[in-house]
Formats: structure tokens, C-alpha cells, sequence
């Protein structure tokens, strides 16, 4: 029992040394790598979340797209958005 104990503070120690080596390199985290899917949802926004996000109708966000203004992406029979695209409309 005393061996896990001493294992366990041992794994701290070096989790601290870790965290200030960190906090030298300007890290506060180590980096992780995402998955595609994560990096699209960086990126991209689905319908519903540019509807709340600019508080529009559809029908607003349907003339919006169809003058061109907006340009859309459709996956699978869902409609997204290039968040830089938003960005721009907003402006």
C-alpha cells in the first residue's frame, strides 16, 4: 500500500513539473489535436444556428442567399454556412 502511495505522489510531482514547464512556454495546456468533424464545426454553421444567430426568419435567410449575399454549402440534405461568410454579412 505505502509503494501506490509513494507512486502516487511521484505522478504529481511530475504532473506539476509538467504544468510549470507548461506555464514557461506559454501553454496553459498541452496541444491536442482535433478531429475533422471538430474543426468543420469551427468553421461552419448549420442553418439553425445562423437563423438565431442573426435572428432571422428562413424566408429572410432564403432572399438573403438567393441575392447572393450568403453563399451556402449543402451536406447530406443540410444547408451550412462558412462562418467568415457570416462575418462579412455582418458588417
Amino acid at each position: 500500500m505505502r509503494m501506490i502511495y509513494q507512486l502516487l505522489e511521484s505522478l504529481l510531482r511530475v504532473e506539476e513539473l509538467l504544468r510549470h514547464i507548461l506555464i514557461q512556454m506559454n501553454c496553459t495546456e498541452p496541444a491536442k489535436k482535433k478531429n475533422p468533424i471538430e474543426l468543420f464545426k469551427e468553421k461552419w454553421l448549420d442553418k439553425q444556428d445562423v437563423l438565431l444567430m442573426l435572428n432571422i426568419s428562413e424566408r429572410n435567410l432564403y432572399n438573403i442567399r438567393k441575392l447572393g449575399l450568403l453563399p451556402s454549402k449543402m451536406i447530406n440534405g443540410k444547408m451550412y454556412f462558412h462562418i467568415s461568410d457570416i462575418e462579412k454579412l455582418m458588417r
